[in-house]
């Protein structure tokens, strides 16, 4: 796969980017199998979901034309930290204090996750290779992109159950990890669907899918303010997570009237979809944070 000019990306984008990957590995200094190390490598495999639900909305809101030079951005970026992400993972990164992986059967899984890598890659290459706005090439992306991440959450739970079973991160721990990175993957899959709905892609379902992704984001939500042990937790959290929280209420709250429009086949002024699109970025950043701080709390 041809690596992105990073020349071509505006300084704030990649600033953005490294700053979730930095957030991401600064556990890496310990052997393999310290908890720490495991649970940062649990959120990296974790956060591949969120990159292609960031690929795949990104498309979507070049064609609804919406923030298209920043979306064109934030695809390429996307892309290059998704493939380096599972170069990184198996072979290790001095410059990131990340040893090559160990175990045979995380080495298969993230060999395995390359392998449907490509049948992602081919359409979405093909969509941004000169053929901006191309249909079929867009279409065949959302496809891929439902299979795709289908295929990513049974790898990432396959991980979990791994580390869990090694002892390298504790049940608790993960569970919480992966709570917080699903909601970090749902702020790219609510832009997404919300996109798709206003695209016309596959009518039938979309709607429903977007309507069910706002409830489970608000649903987990709540129970990470209440320390729930649904997601690993029990009683008060850290302030830094329950401000956080608060933000991130927020910035849901102004924008789910704009996703009701989206779901009920409404279109949104330009500035309502801009907002759609800015606001779930920052939830997405915000999500960072949160998991990022539970992936250094599993050093305790």
């Amino acid at each position: 796969m041809s690596r992105v000019r990073s020349k071509h990306w505006p300084v704030k984008l990649v600033s953005t980017v490294m700053l979730i990957v930095a957030a991401s590995t600064t556990a890496f200094a310990a052997p393999a199998t310290d908890p720490a190390t495991a649970a940062a490598r649990l959120n990296l495999i974790d956060r591949q979901r969120m990159l292609a639900d960031m690929m795949a909305k990104g498309l979507c809101f070049i064609d609804l034309r919406v923030a298209k030079k920043l979306h064109r951005n934030q695809m390429s970026v996307a892309q290059y930290v998704f493939h380096s992400t599972l170069e990184n993972l198996k072979a290790g990164n001095p410059g990131l204090d990340l040893p090559a992986e160990q175990n045979p059967e995380l080495i298969e899984t993230i060999e395995q996750i390359k392998l449907e890598w490509v049948k992602y890659a081919e359409p979405l290459n093909s969509w941004t290779g000169g053929r901006w706005g191309k249909k079929q090439f867009a279409l065949k992306v959302y496809e891929v992109d439902e299979d795709y991440t289908k295929q990513l959450t049974e790898a990432i739970e396959h991980y979990r159950k791994v580390l869990v079973a090694e002892g390298s991160v504790k049940e608790n721990a993960a569970k919480t990890i992966l709570a917080a990175g699903r909601q970090r993957t749902l702020t790219q899959q609510i832009a997404k669907e919300f996109c798709q709905a206003l695209s016309g892609y596959k009518p039938e379902e979309t709607p429903g899918r977007l309507k069910e992704a706002v409830a489970t984001f608000k649903d987990v939500t709540d129970k990470f303010a209440k320390g729930d042990k649904d997601v690993g937790l029990e009683g008060e959290q850290p302030g830094i997570v329950v401000d956080t929280i608060a933000e991130t209420r927020g910035l849901l709250a102004g924008i789910e009237p704009i996703i009701d429009k989206a779901a009920s086949g409404t279109k949104p002024p330009q500035e309502e979809l801009d907002l759609v699109a800015s606001s779930t970025l920052q939830l997405l950043r915000q999500w960072e944070k949160i998991t990022s701080t539970y992936v250094l709390l599993s050093k305790d």
